[in-house]
């Protein structure tokens, strides 16, 4: 739009010429110049808005799934054989709250697309808890592996916390379509962080993406789309866990296959 400005401060300028008496030929050579100034800051403008259409990132309705299979036998990641939690949103309706979930702000529903059904989030900041044993706030083991699938909007990001039994915030992970970091506490009470930049390279704007998270007796590791990122020893225990939407508007954030397994 600010090209489309400058295309009319130039009107502007043809403008005062004229009103000052600037001789014809004078007079053709500006109106000619002004009109060529003009088409091509609104031919830019329009290029500019059309390519922030493109930046947008995945629209649930037409992206890939995950053959889930070939990517646990393909990446780092791989689950357990028992499950602890899981929602794949079957037997869910569209428009209804999911009933797996505690949402403690914001709001979350389901939502529907070619691909199978899946979880939105909006209300601006959305924080939701996964309805394990009653709310039960020490539900993981001491081996464990948390995992979902997940789409990007447009600037915005994903929060996933962990926490202890007492609710201290023991592990951090927040991730945008561009870069992730993580703080962790561990047993000796020293914070441990770390981040990535250029995480848009590993992430796909045509098919769903996968993040996870493995705890073995201290040892946590993060991965996304089945690439270990992150190894940590020494991490404290922890209990149950969150995931947080930032800036959650109904078009921006998408879950599904939530699992928990040991």
């Amino acid at each position: 739009m600010k090209k489309v400005y400058l295309a009319l401060m130039c009107v502007a300028g043809f403008t005062m010429l004229t009103a000052c008496g600037g001789s014809k030929p004078e007079k053709d050579a500006a109106e000619k110049e002004n009109q060529e100034a003009v088409e091509e800051n609104v031919q830019a403008s329009e290029n500019e808005d059309a390519q922030e259409a493109t930046d947008v990132w995945s629209d649930p309705q037409s992206v890939e799934e995950l053959d889930m299979n070939a990517f646990y036998e393909a990446g780092d990641f791989k689950p357990g054989a028992t499950v602890i939690f899981e929602d794949n949103q079957a037997g869910e309706k569209a428009g209804e709250l999911p009933s797996k979930w505690d949402v403690k702000s914001g709001s979350a529903e389901i939502a529907e697309a070619p691909g199978g059904k899946f979880i939105t989030m909006s209300g601006g900041d959305s924080h939701l808890f996964p309805m394990v044993n009653n709310g039960s706030k020490a539900f993981l083991p001491e081996k464990f592996m948390t995992e979902f699938q997940f789409l990007f909007g447009k600037d915005v990001w994903y929060h996933v916390v962990f926490f202890d039994a007492e609710e201290n915030e023991v592990v951090s992970v927040n991730f945008l379509p561009t870069t992730i970091d993580w703080n962790a506490q561990k047993k000796d009470e020293d914070w441990v962080n770390g981040n990535l930049d250029e995480l848009d390279r590993s992430i796909s704007k045509k098919k769903w993406n996968h993040f996870a998270v493995s705890y073995d007796s201290g040892n946590l590791k993060i991965f996304i789309n089945g690439k270990r990122l992150a190894n940590l020893p020494n991490i404290k225990p922890v209990g149950h866990f969150l995931i947080n939407a930032q800036d959650a508007d109904g078009k921006s954030h998408y879950l599904k296959n939530i699992r928990v397994t040991k």
